[in-house]
């Protein structure tokens, strides 16, 4: 009798376990907050760090050929200037000492050009008279071959002219150059960043131009995307992008990926690509070279799908599951997700508009970390 009271006991125990176990696997994913099932637009992308760059020909190093003492400085760091300023002057009376008499030589060589052309046409025209002669038989064979030797000379001596006329209008043209080195101008529009010499000082010619002013066009900025090497396969030309830097925190800036370069970065053993990205001079306006972007790259965006909240999918038996409220019960259903994105989720097949399904509450621990601060969307 007492043993068949234990087994009734132990039989009753398994019972109640098996119940117990039963129920709780039942009611898994039971707790938590009622979603209804709609429909919203989900975007794919991929947060990377980019840095703002000047862009090829934004910085601009103006320098001269000439030597010589600093006459006139017109413009200091932080100044603005615009295409085609006259920014230096630097001491050109020695040039312009040579560039007159350049331009004596030429006229010199002209008048002498002159002179051998009238002596061309006498010798020429006496030629022709010998000619005429000697038909008539008034002259002799001698005289006419004299008068075309005296031609044939005249003729060498206004090509010899010509060719110092050439050669002194050459030389006149660089002098000319040369003194135009005493004038610089600004090459494009934009600010001063650097300034290498003051007024009063001398500057000396050598093999290469004396930088003496840099410009900087600020509206010619790119940004550099650093985008990691497991990220790199999903990055094309033409991707819409999204950024922001700390100096504005509450604004957005947006473009796309220009291109980007094959060659790879190595940083602390970590490859990286670079996507370049055009900035719109507008935005330009407001950046700086060197400032460190927050960058968000799009890679897929889907309008008007089925989503759910990314916390209601959940990977049980090898199966993505979210569990369905319909007449007061929760079971779990197999579904096909698609594109997620920060908040949502799309679902390929599996659900339709207007279902509920339960969000599993999340423990404390299991909250993700606060996201890095940034412009609200």
């Amino acid at each position: 009798m007492k043993k068949k009271i234990i087994y009734g006991v132990i039989a009753l125990c398994v019972i109640l376990l098996v119940v117990f176990l039963v129920t709780r696997k039942g009611s898994k994913g039971k707790a938590g907050e009622v979603f209804t099932v709609k429909r919203a637009s989900v975007t794919y992308s991929t947060e990377q760090t980019g840095i703002i760059k000047a862009q090829v020909g934004a910085i601009v190093k103006v320098g001269t050929r000439a030597t010589g003492a600093v006459n006139k400085l017109r413009f200091q760091v932080g100044d603005y200037v615009k295409k085609g300023d006259l920014i230096v002057e630097i001491d050109d009376r020695e040039v312009l000492a040579n560039l007159r008499n350049a331009e004596a030589a030429v006229e010199g060589q002209r008048r002498d050009l002159d002179a051998k052309n009238a002596q061309n046409l006498y010798n020429k025209t006496n030629y022709e008279r010998e000619q005429r002669l000697l038909a008539k038989e008034y002259t002799t064979k001698d005289s006419v071959e004299k008068a075309r030797r005296e031609l044939d000379v005249s003729r060498a001596q206004v090509e010899l002219g010509k060719a110092k006329v050439r050669e002194a209008q050459e030389k006149l043209k660089a002098m000319k150059v040369s003194y135009s080195y005493t004038k610089i101008y600004a090459p494009i529009s934009g600010y001063i960043s650097a300034v290498a010499t003051q007024e009063g000082e001398t500057v000396v010619s050598g093999l290469s131009a004396s930088t003496l002013i840099t410009v900087i066009d600020p509206a010619k900025l790119e940004m550099w995307i650093y985008v990691d090497e497991t990220d790199i396969g999903r990055v094309k030309p033409g991707l819409k992008v999204e950024y922001w830097v700390d100096a504005y925190r509450e604004k957005m800036f947006s473009g796309k990926v220009d291109r980007i370069y094959p060659q790879p970065e190595i940083k602390e053993n970590i490859v990286y690509y670079l996507a370049i990205v055009k900035i719109d001079p507008n935005d330009a306006l407001a950046l700086k070279p060197e400032m460190t972007s927050h960058v968000r790259i799009i890679i897929e965006e889907k309008p008007n799908v089925i989503v759910v909240p990314n916390g209601a999918i959940r990977f049980e038996d090898k199966k993505n599951v979210v569990y369905v409220k319909s007449k007061g019960k929760t079971g779990p259903r197999e579904v096909t997700p698609g594109v997620r994105d920060e908040k949502f989720t799309e679902i390929i097949s599996g659900l339709a508009e207007g279902e509920q399904v339960v969000i599993p509450s999340v423990t404390p621990s299991a909250k993700k970390p606060a996201a890095t601060p940034g412009p609200k969307k």
